[in-house]
């Protein structure tokens, strides 16, 4: 089976459980069946960089964000918009092992090669 790349673009944060954890636990099974995933966080879904507030995101099925989102930390890449992130009062040196800040930019040249996914 040829590895795929996929890109989920989140931009609901702890305020939409549902949308979070189903983008992570989508980008989760594309991760753990070896795929190329990543998870691009924008708008208020940069909050979730902060794992004290992750930890509290649950969606009414009973699903959790943080278990979905270490795994994302262990074999994929989580994204943080830079600019969304500023405004925002978050840094670099703010992030979690597994996240890291870009850009637009970044995002479109991921998007062109790969599916994207936008919750």
């Amino acid at each position: 089976l040829a590895m795929k790349k996929f890109l989920f673009v989140l931009s609901r944060g702890p305020e939409d459980s549902t949308r979070a954890v189903r983008c992570f636990q989508f980008a989760k099974i594309a991760a753990e069946k070896g795929h190329d995933t990543t998870v691009f966080l924008v708008d208020d879904a940069v909050y979730l960089a902060n794992l004290g507030m992750a930890e509290r995101v649950k969606c009414p099925t009973g699903d959790e964000l943080l278990p979905y989102m270490k795994v994302m930390q262990e074999k994929g890449k989580i994204l943080v918009c830079k600019p969304c992130a500023a405004t925002r009062m978050i840094g670099e040196d703010d992030l979690p092992k597994g996240f890291s800040i870009s850009t637009g930019v970044t995002l479109i040249e991921l998007a062109e090669d790969a599916q994207v996914f936008s919750f």
